[in-house]
C-alpha cells in the first residue's frame, strides 16, 4: 500500500504538468496553471508528511504511557 502510494505522489508533478500543457492552449497561462497546480500537490504532500509525523508521534505516547 505503502508503494502505491509513493508511486502516486511521485506521477503527480508528472500528469498535473500534462494536463496543464495539453488542456490549455497558451503558454503563459499553461505555466503559471502549472505552478498553481504544482503548489497543490505540494501542500497535499505536505499535509500527508505531517499525518504520518502526528500519527507516529501519537503512537509512540501510547506505547509510552500503557
Amino acid at each position: 500500500m505503502l508503494k502505491f502510494i509513493g508511486i502516486a505522489l511521485a506521477l503527480m508533478p508528472i500528469f498535473l504538468f500534462l494536463r496543464a500543457i495539453f488542456m490549455r492552449s497558451k503558454k503563459r497561462q499553461v505555466v503559471s496553471e502549472f505552478r498553481k497546480q504544482l503548489d497543490y500537490a505540494v501542500s497535499l504532500i505536505l499535509f500527508f508528511i505531517g499525518c504520518a509525523i502526528v500519527y507516529a508521534v501519537a503512537k509512540l505516547i501510547y506505547q509510552y504511557f500503557y
